[in-house]
């Protein structure tokens, strides 16, 4: 049985308006199954009359009982309530429910108690046990309860359909399981969903549940909760026709007066209105219970075993691309524009929804761009040549105000735009300063932005006219992220306060400035409440913390300026992050992160129903919600398209791209799509990465090819399924390319990410190491012509891993790498100083491991020819940290080119140097590995 053919006897009602979901459950003998309903409108009655006509109405708790006897009048159905909730129903039910009931044969009604009133679920023999649980919050304890019952699938009202792994699933939300156990899980949309099948192909890749009947009808085995494929035994146990009652005990009922069903239905005909019929109190020609003897239990046995389920066979051998393929110039995969994604701020939305602000490098550099959401023009709005991001529309939608550096030093300024490009005014002209975090006050008289100052960084307010700031706090910590209340008086924002650094808090301070008051979200655990937004009517903080293993989204309900209560709108062993309010308040966006991937998803406040907004394979960022409530912007990439302003409007199913950022000349086919796995780290540890595995006819022979081991930076980033020029060049001109995402990395738990807490250049070595034998062992590339790459942290490990393992590599190339810890720490920002302190303390409490940990101190074990390149500009990783290597691996006799760009920092900004300094990248590698 596959996922279609489930689809056609469990039919979903899915209300847009409420943002709910029930379901019908055909069964032509023994009459359908309607498990709540929608609150009841002409709409809902369409609704249900569409799918099909149902015998028996479940009402599974008091506030759906309400609506019953309207749906009885409609549709002619029977209700059938809990006695707890019989006198909801006007006229009252006509069958009443007991704790454990048998609705017929197959269906099997519930009581869950927890805090307040009861809900009724509903357990389904077919297909290993489907639990219909109606609004029922799985995340309760009250549902622990359920984990006694067979199912492999989950129904709920409150969240998208679970196939396969339900038991599991249902664990997870207990936190009962970190992560689910198998690498799969089918998530239904509505039928009528144009983007279903597409979104249902990729969740299916690589792991596919879906097993061909031709593969396992040698097996006699049955339904369970890994597989979606049931063999003929266990279905004629299952749907065999129910037992006849025997003729002597019919005519006992009949002669009391019990009026007796026929063979081919089990439904109960309703008894008169004044006395309810109870549940109990009916003939059950079936069995009295599941468990009774006799009784066939929902088969869980599985159809296949669990590691040919489980395993998938990935592959990662070049194939053949034919005629399509080309070699695409570094010209053209570095020139590939993208519009800035949610580093430098994001794009932003015009106050009534009609056009988007985002910064664009189509010029060759960062400029301020806007484009309306009907039609396809598209507007540069600056052109200065230099970096220019972080817009942000004035409330009044007159003008963007934005921040703009020089030659890559990140010293930003404050700058004014108006609508059409015509007037550029400077607000600030400090240029030893940093500035962030950039926003307007509600009433546009005001600009809110963040500040390098005294020992870290404060928050200020800026007159939007004259330019004049002043502080709203004295910038002696590290605060970060403010945004103003919707009535303009009090700044939100995060801070570490703490001496414990693992620590960070949301505090509120009157905008005119004054005392900081901490508000408490973490209920004395460690860790981090951070990018909080206030509701629209200022009641609520939604915000991102880390305090129970991984990142969740949270939302704090403040009475007098305090919290109420803290709740959690879901719950996921996967990261979610960034929540955004709807202007209506009822639902809040939020980020998914799984499998080096990030989609946009929806989780509505009361009824908890939560649904993907933008979840293409790749990365989706930064959506800004347009007043409707509906139309959603963002910005999304995949690994063979760089970053686009998208939108997804709430006339449209399938999303549009509103940038086209890739090359017309260049054919994605020509790329590569990275394999998503996990190899064996350090001490056993699974450890994720991304494998680029280049084409045929990029390899120059059938021997393995030479491998590119693709360092990222942080510690605390991440390799993400998104379009990366280094990697797609490398694999266009046969280069196998490995990015792993190694202990110390996001998006994999807080435990993961913390585990180099005070161990920087230790185990996340160790498992790049491992990660270079897996693919020496896998025969996946040539071990004498590995290579290795990075940038910032990137570079640091790079340099590490030269000077650590000098026999495993040929070449190496840092940009921008840490190479002086000590020094790091006396010369970087000082809010990047408190980071170095919160992962390895400061130099006097830990002199020797700033000592054993600094690749200076090793630099003369590097044995492999190492390329360097540095922004002179750079604030983060001065020049002097190159200067250091350089000098030192002269001093050694070591070969090595080193390559410094005037006009750049952290990183390369400007078109040239980056096409530069990638193609000086591939020349090294291709001159050390013989390639050349």
């Amino acid at each position: 049985m596959d996922i279609h053919q489930l689809r056609s006897w469990i039919f979903e009602l899915y209300e847009p308006l409420e943002n709910e979901r029930q379901y019908i459950v055909f069964d032509a003998d023994r009459g359908n199954l309607l498990i709540d309903a929608p609150p009841f409108s002409e709409r809902a009655l369409r609704l249900v009359r569409g799918a099909g006509s149902a015998s028996l109405l479940v009402a599974t708790n008091a506030a759906r009982a309400a609506d019953a006897a309207r749906y009885r009048e409609a549709l002619g159905v029977q209700v059938a309530v809990h006695e707890e909730d019989a006198a909801g129903v006007p006229d009252g039910p006509d069958v009443v429910l007991t704790d454990d009931e048998l609705l017929r044969p197959d269906a099997r009604a519930l009581r869950v108690r927890g805090e307040g009133t009861g809900a009724t679920v509903v357990v389904l023999r077919k297909a290993g046990g489907v639990l219909v649980c109606g609004d029922l919050d799985l995340a309760n304890d009250a549902a622990k309860t359920l984990l006694a019952t067979e199912f492999s699938a989950i129904l709920s009202a409150r969240r998208p359909p679970v196939w396969n792994a339900g038991k599991e699933a249902l664990l997870a939300m207990q936190g009962e399981l970190p992560q689910p156990r198998k690498s799969f899980g089918i998530f239904l949309q509505a039928p009528w969903d144009r983007a279903y099948k597409g979104r249902l192909d990729d969740k299916m890749y690589p792991h596919d549940p879906i097993v061909p009947r031709e593969a396992t009808a040698p097996r006699e085995a049955a339904m369970g909760p890994a597989t979606l494929v049931v063999a003929r035994s266990a279905r004629d146990l299952v749907e065999r026709p129910r037992r006849p009652a025997p003729a002597h005990r019919e005519a006992s009922l009949r002669s009391a007066g019990v009026p007796v069903p026929a063979a081919t239905t089990d439904t109960a005909p309703a008894p008169g209105r004044a006395a309810p019929a109870v549940a109990a109190k009916r003939p059950r020609p079936f069995a009295e219970d599941w468990s009774a003897p006799g009784t066939p239990r929902p088969p869980t046995t599985i159809a296949n075993p669990l590691e040919a389920i489980a395993t998938a066979t990935v592959e990662l051998r070049p194939r053949a691309l034919g005629g399509r393929f080309a070699r695409v110039p570094v010209e053209d995969l570095v020139g590939a524009p993208q519009v800035e994604a949610d580093f430098w701020g994001g794009p932003d939305l015009a106050p009534d929804g009609s056009e988007v602000a985002f910064a664009w490098d189509r010029t060759g550099t960062m400029e301020i761009f806007s484009a309306p959401l009907v039609g396809e023009r598209i507007f540069q709005l600056t052109d200065a040549k230099q970096r220019s991001v972080w817009p942000r529309w004035s409330p009044d939608g007159s003008q963007i105000a934005f921040l703009r550096d020089t030659n890559g030093n990140e010293r930003f300024d404050v700058w004014l735009v108006d609508r059409d490009g015509e007037h550029e005014r400077k607000l600030t002209d400090a240029p030893g300063l940093q500035r962030w975090a950039l926003s307007w006050s509600p009433d546009g008289s005001s600009l809110l932005y963040t500040e390098s100052a005294g020992k870290a960084r404060g928050i200020f307010v800026m007159d939007a006219r004259s330019g004049k700031s002043r502080a709203v706090t004295d910038g002696s910590y590290s605060d970060f992220e403010p945004r103003w209340s919707p009535d303009g008086r009090t700044i939100v924002f995060s801070s570490r306060r703490e001496q414990d650094l693992n620590i960070a808090d949301l505090y509120l301070v009157p905008g005119t400035g004054g005392e900081a008051v901490r508000l408490e979200t973490r209920g004395g655990a460690v860790g981090e409440a951070i990018g909080a937004r206030w509701s629209p009517d200022g009641s609520q903080l939604a915000f991102t913390t880390n305090t129970r293993g991984h990142y969740e989204i949270a939302i704090a309900t403040l009475r007098d300026g305090t919290v109420a209560r803290v709740e959690r709108p879901n719950r996921t062993p996967f990261d979610t992050t960034d929540p955004v309010w709807r202007p209506d308040g009822r639902a809040l966006l939020y980020l998914h992160r799984q499998d080096a991937e990030l989609s946009i998803r929806r989780v509505f406040t009361a009824s908890k129903a939560d649904d993907p907004i933008a979840d293409l394979p790749g990365v989706h960022v930064s959506p800004r919600i347009a007043p409707d409530s509906e139309t959603v912007a963002y910005v999304y990439s995949g690994a063979r398209r760089p970053f686009d302003a998208w939108v997804r409007e709430a006339t449209h199913v399938e999303p549009r791209a509103i940038t086209t950022s890739l090359p017309g000349r260049v054919d994605p086919e020509a790329l590569v799509e990275p394999v998503h796995l996990r190899y064996a780290g350090e001490d056993g540890l699974a450890i994720p990465a991304l494998v680029y595995v280049p084409h045929q006819e990029a390899i120059k022979d059938s021997a393995p090819p030479p491998a590119i081991v693709y360092l990222h930076g942080g510690p605390t980033d991440q390799h993400l399924r998104r379009f990366d020029s280094a990697a797609q060049l490398f694999a266009n001109n046969g280069y196998l390319v490995l990015a792993p995402n190694p202990r110390g990395s996001t998006g994999y738990g807080r435990a993961f990410q913390d585990a180099i807490l005070k161990d920087w250049g230790g185990k996340d070595l160790g498992d790049v190491l491992r990660g270079v034998d897996w693919l020496v062992k896998q025969g996946l590339a040539d071990g004498r012509r590995i290579c290795v790459y990075g940038a910032s942290y990137g570079g640091y490990l790079t340099l590490l891993a030269l000077a650590r393992a000098p026999q495993r590599f040929v070449a190496g190339v840092s940009v921008c790498g840490i190479v002086n810890l000590r020094t790091l720490y006396e010369t970087t920002p000082p809010a990047m100083r408190k980071g170095l302190e919160r992962m390895l303390g400061t130099p006097e409490e830990n002199a020797e491991l700033y000592r054993d940990r600094s690749p200076l101190t090793h630099v003369r074990e590097i044995r492999a020819p190492l390329l360097i390149l540095q922004g002179a500009n750079d604030p983060r990783v001065p020049k002097a940290e190159a200067d250091q290597v350089a000098q030192a691996l002269h001093a050694a006799g070591r070969t090595y080119e080193y390559k410094v760009y005037e006009d750049e920092g952290h990183g390369f900004a400007k078109l040239p140097n980056r096409i530069d300094a990638l193609r000086r990248t591939l020349d090294w590698f291709d001159r050390h590995s013989g390639r050349s």
